[in-house]
């Protein structure tokens, strides 16, 4: 492969809008209350590395010592420099310098945050505010909604509180009743706000809490677990309940005819494995599987469960700036296994847009060195890379979350 041919291929995919299918944009308030390097590197995937920033000459050294050639901060300092049109790199020198300039761009214009993306290139961001789960920040002009289920996986119990510290009663408007009644609960919330346009898709992350092997069905415990006290439930209860909602979710997905995105690989690794989902996969064959971060690093895992099943959908979200060289080597494993080109798809799964560009960046790379490779290698025509192009960049991720196509 050439560097012309390269360039030809990337200049192309620069040219095209993209398609995200997940992320944590953070609403106009975190926004407004200002904005500084070390806010947005700390509220970036840099933040996730150990080196946090308090404002001091000591921690930002730290940090550049230590993340400096890590591939978050890289796709980051890359997103950054495009962002606010700045060519100089992170250095202690620069810091300052940097920093004012940010704060004075968020300080002009309050929708800058969600603006910035589309300036950017961005076509749609599907968006899971887990704190608000269900939410589009208020911004349907970019944000188009998943709504996070983890939290009705808890709701055994009217004082239960899920992830992020929501109460699940609550959050569905249930008084008390049978268990029947708290999923018929469930499933009328989520309902009604489909019916408004307001969910396009199903999302859950309790790979970061659980184990992501849904058991079958055992509707006797879960029944048994429900409307025992948080102080009394043991840890097999929570499981088997936890189950039981995941299952009805998966029902519900497929009756709305929503993907269902499911968090897999690096979060509790012993549990996080996508090989771990298969019972549930084949259990539920009319619900698509949208497995999220290409499982890594159980990259092939999620290649084999693709080639197997029709209703498994690989997601290379957030990948591209774990590591940027394995990303590549999962987009060329899902373009050969996969039954379907049009069933994968990216995301930059970010807070901030100076790390949702940096992603957008690195995935605009990772597509163009594979489709050149390809190119290179005979494997596909030229006057094919456009098209495969098009399919990465924002036609699949379209088609995949086609609920929100009468807003384009």
């Amino acid at each position: 492969m050439s560097n012309d041919e390269f360039k030809r291929v990337y200049d192309y995919i620069c040219s095209l809008p993209v398609f995200s299918d997940h992320e944590h944009h953070r609403n106009d308030e975190f926004f407004l209350e200002g904005m500084t390097l070390d806010k947005a590197l700390n509220n970036s995937y840099t933040g996730w590395l150990g080196f946090p920033l308090d404002g001091t000459w000591e921690a930002r050294e730290r940090f550049l010592d230590n993340a400096r050639f890590n591939s978050y901060f890289t796709w980051f300092e890359k997103g950054l420099q495009q962002v606010h049109g700045i060519d100089d790199p992170i250095t202690l020198e620069t810091w300052e310098s940097i920093s004012k300039r940010l704060q004075k761009a968020y300080a002009d214009d309050p929708d800058f945050h969600w603006k910035v993306l589309k300036e950017n290139g961005y076509d749609r961001l599907v968006q899971d505010s887990y704190w608000n789960p269900g939410d589009d920040n208020g911004h349907d002009e970019i944000f188009v909604p998943t709504f996070r289920i983890d939290m009705f996986m808890y709701g055994y119990h009217q004082d239960s509180i899920g992830p992020n510290d929501i109460r699940p009663w609550e959050r569905c408007g249930f008084i008390g009743g049978s268990l029947d009644d708290y999923v018929e609960a469930i499933r009328e919330t989520i309902r009604k706000r489909y019916e408004k346009g307001k969910v396009v898709a199903f999302k859950c992350a309790e790979a970061y809490n659980r184990t992501v092997y849904m058991l079958p069905d055992d509707r006797e415990e879960a029944a048994r677990a429900f409307g025992t006290h948080p102080d009394n439930i043991t840890e097999e209860q929570k499981l088997l309940f936890g189950n039981y909602i995941f299952n009805r979710c998966c029902e519900l997905a497929a009756e709305l005819d929503v993907p269902f995105q499911v968090h897999t690989g690096l979060a509790r690794l012993s549990g996080s494995n996508p090989m771990l989902l298969e019972p549930v996969i084949a259990r539920h064959q009319n619900t698509r599987f949208v497995l999220f971060h290409s499982g890594y690093p159980w990259i092939g895992e999620v290649g084999a469960l693709a080639h197997n099943y029709k209703n498994v959908l690989p997601s290379i979200t957030w990948t591209a700036t774990i590591c940027t060289s394995a990303a590549i080597r999962a987009l060329e494993e899902y373009i050969d296994v996969a039954p379907s080109i049009n069933s994968i798809t990216w995301g930059s799964d970010c807070w901030v847009p100076e790390d949702s560009v940096g992603a957008q960046l690195a995935w605009r790379f990772i597509c163009a060195k594979v489709i050149s490779q390809l190119m290179a290698d005979g494997r596909i025509r030229a006057r094919d890379a456009e098209i495969l192009a098009r399919k990465l960049m924002y036609e699949n991720g379209r088609r995949i979350y086609g609920g929100f196509s009468g807003k384009l």
